[in-house]
């Protein structure tokens, strides 16, 4: 508890909990930023009647999560002397309305649907990885790769490796990941998001300190490298995936530890045409 009531971050008023939240400044830009940009917003001074106004407007999810994440900076300032950018704020709001809206739709009664998946099918505006692994069945090796490319679909690089004396695909998928973080580290690249297609790496990685697992030391650098960069971790389907899953493959069937690929390998550009024209491939 703090001796005094004055706000830490402007140190002119008190930090009441709509100063906190929605009228300190950045807080402010915030709502704006997201579109809670209605002066009706800002005006009411009663706190249960603005909550309720925002859980009951047509952009509930989107108020829910501006709630969490405007909370959440204010600790990131003045515990950790961090401030994020209102874009990085946004991703990750926008990242939890899509969750929100994923955990409340109601589940269909009806057959089977066709569902069709595309590269960065969240459409993220900054710079993606994709990662994947590989373990041909004949000969059994294991290899791991990647590709980084901009908002537009544009090749920046790639990279693919073996992994010697290994034929566990989760290591492959994981190093993929790490490799792929560690890169785009030493790029200096300002926002990423990072694709997998393995649901298994990226709940082990999103999910608490797994210290008995046999993969823990890697899972932990991993954690590591994300908490030190302005980088996001999701899954996505192997028919959004399909350069990172050649790079894979390119890796599965070298003998080098590791390469990058500055320029396009042959055999890869048509994929990548697929991904900056943002082609819909149907989910097996």
């Amino acid at each position: 508890m703090n001796p005094s009531a004055t706000c830490t971050r402007c140190g002119l008023q008190d930090e009441s909990f709509l100063h906190c939240i929605r009228d300190y400044e950045f807080s402010r830009s915030l709502w704006n930023h997201i579109g809670f940009n209605n002066l009706d917003f800002f005006s009411n001074l009663d706190v249960y009647d603005w909550l309720k106004l925002g859980a009951t407007c047509s952009n509930d999810l989107l108020f829910s999560a501006g709630l969490w994440w405007s909370w959440r900076h204010r600790n990131l300032m003045c515990l950790n002397n961090e401030t994020w950018s209102l874009s990085r704020i946004s991703f990750h709001i926008r990242a939890m309305v899509e969750t929100f809206s994923n955990c409340f739709s109601p589940a269909s009664n009806e057959g089977s649907i066709d569902r069709y998946i595309k590269w960065n099918h969240d459409n993220y505006p900054c710079t993606i990885l994709n990662v994947d692994g590989s373990c041909p069945d004949s000969p059994v090796r294991s290899g791991f790769g990647g590709i980084i490319i901009n908002t537009f679909g544009h090749y920046l690089v790639g990279f693919s490796g073996f992994i010697q004396g290994s034929s566990d695909i989760l290591l492959a998928e994981l190093y993929a990941i790490y490799k792929g973080l560690l890169l785009a580290k030493d790029m200096n690249i300002d926002e990423l998001v990072c694709y997998s297609d393995s649901l298994h790496s990226v709940n082990l990685i999103r999910g608490p300190h797994a210290k008995f697992h046999t993969h823990a030391v890697l899972i932990q650098d991993i954690k590591e490298l994300l908490s030190q960069t302005n980088a996001s971790l999701y899954h996505t389907l192997r028919e959004g995936n399909q350069c990172a899953d050649f790079f894979a493959k390119l890796g599965a069937s070298s003998d080098a530890d590791y390469l990058i690929h500055a320029s396009t390998p042959d055999g890869v550009r048509d994929l990548l045409r697929n991904d900056a024209m943002r082609t819909f491939f149907l989910r097996e």
